[in-house]
């Protein structure tokens, strides 16, 4: 992996992604953002599970909620059945939570504050909700006297708290065949999401040209793919750049010294945990439903007037949020438009025209009933749409 970024392999390949798929690809990473914030676990829950048509409107009280399990072998044997999805459909109250409601105050406080351009918009819609939030015997509260909130209110109260790192190391297989077929597949995986989502920022960033290029993309590819074996040394999940950095992009960030100041405070949270574990997801719910329109402004730019650029570009935004994966998302684009534009130079060769672009296509009306148009295409050739030559039109 640090091999191909290294040595440009890595960006080359990025490169070769169709641009129709480069242009969506901050849509799709846009709209899974989305797709998160309006979910329970991280998000507002406003979207829940349905039997019937997988997803629908939620927003239940705790009371009303019915859990949604997969009914496998230990299900049915011994009753455990654990699952986070839920269902509003059987005890009704749609729309009557009041975590929900709160969220989507935090949404709209960051939202007006961003039509402001007030730089801490999200500091201040997050940090209000949080703050309401940590009151106890209230509708809203994170910790309400249960087990669970208990749990959550005993750790908060800590405020510090340093875990042990006797267990840092990850204990390591001597499965070399299990262990290569894991290394191969998180390689094709990390490879395809790391890039979307590299595509994705720094297109957000204004820092990418029509040809896919950024500044120092070598250095950027190559610090991932570092990052990545160093996290795997100690049993981490690859280590990698996130789609919420869309976050910080909004907000202005441009340099990598935004990094290293994300950098300072995520080892200010080794200590101060408690604090940071007590944010309610409703609270970052309306963050990422901002971040995720604001990333739809890139499919201003994709060419919707060519059918094999728009189906795509479409393919790529949807699958992504749908599939809860970056790298799907960019199967789908990627494969979608080879087949389609290999399908157009195949049948060229048995002299059928490819489809051209209609928004480059204008068309010159005739100064008499007896005269043909004259159509103008793509490549700037002028002929008469009735097949005649065209001497007179390209003049």
């Amino acid at each position: 992996f640090f091999v191909l970024a290294a040595t440009g392999a890595r960006f080359a390949l990025v490169k070769l992604i169709p641009e129709p798929v480069r242009i969506a690809t901050p849509a799709g990473i846009g709209a899974f953002l989305a797709h998160l914030g309006l979910q329970t676990a991280e998000g507002i829950g406003v979207v829940v599970s349905d039997v019937a048509t997988a997803v629908t409107l939620g927003a239940c009280p705790l009371e009303k909620r019915t859990p949604v399990v997969a009914y496998d072998e230990a299900c049915q044997a011994e009753g455990i059945c654990p699952s986070d999805a839920y269902t509003c459909d059987v005890n009704g109250g749609v729309m009557t939570s009041p975590t929900t409601w709160i969220g989507i105050l935090g949404f709209m406080i960051i939202a007006i504050g961003l039509a402001y351009r007030c730089k801490l918009a999200f500091v201040y819609g997050i940090g209000l909700v949080t703050v309401i939030s940590w009151f106890r015997d209230t509708p809203v509260t994170y910790f309400p006297y249960t087990d669970a909130g208990n749990t959550r209110f005993n750790y908060f109260k800590k405020v510090v708290d340093i875990t042990g790192v006797d267990k840092i190391l990850t204990p390591f297989t001597k499965d070399v065949a299990g262990a290569g077929l894991a290394l191969f597949t998180m390689l094709y995986v990390d490879f395809l999401d790391t890039s979307g989502t590299l595509l994705g920022i720094t297109n957000e960033m204004g820092v990418i040209d029509n040809g896919g290029n950024f500044p120092r993309s070598r250095e950027a590819f190559s610090v991932d793919a570092l990052s990545t074996v160093f996290g795997s040394i100690f049993g981490l999940s690859p280590i990698t750049s996130y789609i919420e950095s869309g976050a910080g992009v909004e907000a202005g960030s441009k340099t990598g010294l935004t990094a290293v100041i994300c950098g300072f405070y995520f080892f200010l949270s080794i200590f101060f945990a408690p604090i940071l574990a007590s944010i309610p997801p409703w609270a970052i719910g309306g963050a990422l439903l901002v971040i995720g329109s604001l990333m739809m402004k890139s499919l201003a730019k994709l060419n919707f007037n060519r059918v094999s650029h728009a189906i795509s570009g479409f393919l790529t935004m949807m699958v992504m949020p749908l599939t809860y994966s970056i790298t799907y998302g960019l199967i789908a684009g990627i494969g979608s438009y080879l087949v389609m534009e290999g399908t157009f130079w195949f049948l060229s060769l048995a002299r059928i025209q490819k489809p051209t672009d209609d928004a480059a296509v204008a068309t010159i009306p005739r100064r008499s009933s007896s005269e043909p148009d004259i159509v103008v295409n793509e490549n700037e050739k002028c002929y008469r749409n009735d097949g005649s030559d065209a001497e007179g039109a390209q003049k």
